[in-house]
């Protein structure tokens, strides 16, 4: 009697472990990995020599995904005094399409006056398509550096611009690319303060409707279109 108990028992616990199962399996196929390529690499020898002169930092990324065509949305979050503030840097009419499971995406930081810094992030397979322009206050010991350490939920950190640990007498950059830290706790572990990072969500695209008079589809796939109602 007691073992039929327990095949009705597991047979009943099957369903929900199951389910377990699919839940994990989906949710660890929405992470995106990012990989980074520094472009002065490829630079010819007079280029980089200029860009250095100039100050500027490039890199390459190619994020690797289930993608199946979803919605990728770019917010910028900001900790100044250890509070955090975000807003989205695509507008809602923008519909960026990840199409494939690998995508790439540029990101430059140029010196723009005495005291402040551009960065902008580009999706090099759809006609170099700027996705967006961000303004930062220019601080010398900051540096456009890549976030490898994503967090627990459904963002993705793209890049960041900032210190690294400090310690007396500077900073340490490779210590905290290599912390195993996600951006969003550099302030609580290291008192890392007045930071900039860009992250990427992911969402299930909605197509435009007669209440959208204005839609731009930027995609691998399709290319870049619009229209106007």
């Amino acid at each position: 009697m007691e073992k039929k108990r327990l095949f009705y028992m597991n047979r009943k616990a099957i369903p929900v472990l199951v389910f377990a199962l699919i839940v994990c399996i989906t949710s660890s196929a929405q992470k995106l990995k990012v990989n980074y390529e520094n472009n002065m690499d490829s630079l010819s020898n007079f280029m980089l020599q200029y860009y250095r002169m100039q100050n500027v930092q490039s890199f390459h990324l190619t994020l690797k995904g289930d993608f199946n065509g979803k919605r990728a949305k770019i917010h910028k979050v900001t900790c100044n005094n250890g509070i955090f503030t975000e807003c989205q840097l695509l507008e809602d009419y923008q519909h960026f399409i990840l199409s494939d499971s690998i995508e790439k995406l540029d990101f430059m930081a140029v010196p723009y006056g005495k005291d402040r810094i551009r960065i902008a992030c580009f999706y090099p397979v759809s006609y170099n398509q700027k996705l967006f322009e961000d303004t930062l206050h220019i601080d010398k010991m900051k540096i456009l550096m890549e976030t490898y350490t994503a967090g627990g939920d459904s963002e993705t950190p793209l890049m960041a611009y900032t210190t690294g640990i400090p310690f007396k007498g500077g900073t340490w950059f490779c210590g905290l690319r290599e912390s195993g830290v996600e951006p969003r706790l550099w302030y609580k572990k290291y008192g890392i303060d007045g930071y900039t990072f860009y992250v990427i969500t992911l969402e299930e695209d909605t197509p435009p409707d007669e209440e959208s008079p204005i839609y731009v589809k930027i995609a691998k796939e399709g290319g870049y279109g619009s229209h106007i109602q």
